[in-house]
């Protein structure tokens, strides 16, 4: 059994990538913590309070001109 948490309930990118690397087997992989390490007090623009997920955005436009 493997939790998704460090002791004291704290979880974060390193945290998240060590426990998806026991799913991947011998695959390539990457970990992108693109949800929301970023966060904004009020709404402004495209974003909104909260989490950001500013990183969301900035893959899909990577992607786009990749494309």
């Amino acid at each position: 059994d493997i939790k998704n948490v460090a002791a004291g309930g704290a979880a974060g990118t390193i945290m998240a990538g060590l426990f998806l690397r026991e799913f991947v087997g011998d695959h390539a992989w990457a970990h992108l913590d693109i949800a929301a390490p970023s966060w904004s007090e009020s709404d402004e623009g495209w974003l909104s309070r909260g989490g950001t997920g500013w990183g969301a955005p900035t893959l899909l436009e990577l992607v786009r001109r990749w494309a």
